[in-house]
Order: structure tokens, then sequence, then C-alpha cells
């Protein structure tokens, strides 16, 4: 089997009222974020690890009409062939707006899964590029290159022009194959509504 992360996408629309019932009939709770994901993730035929709410947040640009959305972060694993059912029953399904897959080499321990998104306030300065977000106790505190994920905007964002161009090399200061991550962990932000495109 193989193991994945996924990112899916919910609008946290208000359902509205309920469907009518017969009186004294118990109305169902409406689904957690994650117990949708959880529930079309088991449906296809994955074992889902841990579901996390990651986030609600505005999206960087609308998706479907949607300003707001709800990020929903899965480990699971599954054959092969899962994937190509769960890209199905997304676009089937009324709550989800984007999601994206990808694959890892094993599922994280619940101490090692990320925290919900925490983005600061303000711009930082050019001074603070090689600075580290956090660092843990009695651990050395990580280089820039080490933060390079879809999954930490607030660094990306660092590394990207105010017209929403990639920094260059001599301006990141990065190694050759970091700033090829560093191009593709934008491009991940920005298909989940967590970058723009273009600069505002």
């Amino acid at each position: 089997m193989k193991q994945y992360e996924g990112m899916f996408i919910l609008h946290n629309r208000d359902p509205g009222p309920a469907v009518d019932a017969e009186e004294g009939a118990e109305i169902p709770t409406p689904l957690t974020p994650e117990e949708v994901v959880r529930g079309m993730i088991e449906k296809v035929g994955g074992t889902v690890a841990h579901t996390i709410l990651w986030a609600n947040r505005k999206l960087s640009y609308p998706i479907k009409g949607n300003q707001t959305g709800s990020y929903v972060l899965a480990y699971f694993s599954c054959e092969s062939s899962v994937p190509t059912e769960l890209d199905r029953e997304v676009r089937l399904h009324d709550r989800l707006l984007r999601h994206m897959l990808i694959a890892v080499s094993d599922l994280p321990e619940e101490a090692d899964l990320p925290g919900p998104l925490s983005e600061p306030q303000g711009r930082r300065s050019r001074a603070d590029l090689d600075l580290p977000l956090e660092a843990k106790d009695g651990e050395k505190p990580p280089k820039i290159w080490e933060m390079l994920d879809y999954k930490n905007p607030q660094v990306l964002r660092r590394l990207i022009s105010a017209q929403g161009k990639l920094f260059s090399r001599v301006r990141s200061n990065l190694e050759g194959k970091s700033q090829r991550r560093l191009r593709r962990e934008v491009f991940r932000a920005r298909n989940m509504a967590l970058l723009p495109f273009v600069g505002r």
C-alpha cells in the first residue's frame, strides 16, 4: 500500500435549514470538515491515519465563488487505484472545493503532525529572511531551505517579489536543488489558494 498526504478545501458556508422531517424525528448534526474528509477517503477504500482541521482562512483567490474555506490535512494509506476514485468523489461532493494528494514515504507520528496554520501579522524585513519562524528547545534552529513547504506560506511569501515572481538564486541565496524545491512548493501553495498567482 502507498502512503499519501492530502490537503482538502471545503467551503464553510451555512448549509441552510434542514430538510423537513417528521414531527419528533431527530435532525442529524452536520458533519465536521474532518468527518467529511475521513468518510470520503474510507468510502473509496483508504485507511486514514490522521485528519487535522488545519486552517479556516480567506482564500488567496475565489474558488467556485467562495472567498473563504476550511483546510483539512489528511494522512492515509491506500492501494494505487484509490487516488483516481478519490478524485471522482471530490468532484461530485458538494462541500469540496479543491484537493491535492502528495505521495509520502512514511506516515508521520501524531507528535510530528503539523499544527494549525498561524501566519504572522505584518511584513518581515529582508534581514529576517535567514531567521527561523520557531525553533524547538535544545535543537539548532532550522534554516530557510528546511522550511520550504507549501504548508508554510509565510516562508514562501518572503521569497516572492511584490509582483508575484520568485526571487532569483542570487537574491534568495538558495542552492539549485533548494531553488527547484521552492518553485515546486510555491506552485502547490498557489494551487491550494494559499498564495496568489500574481502580486496585489
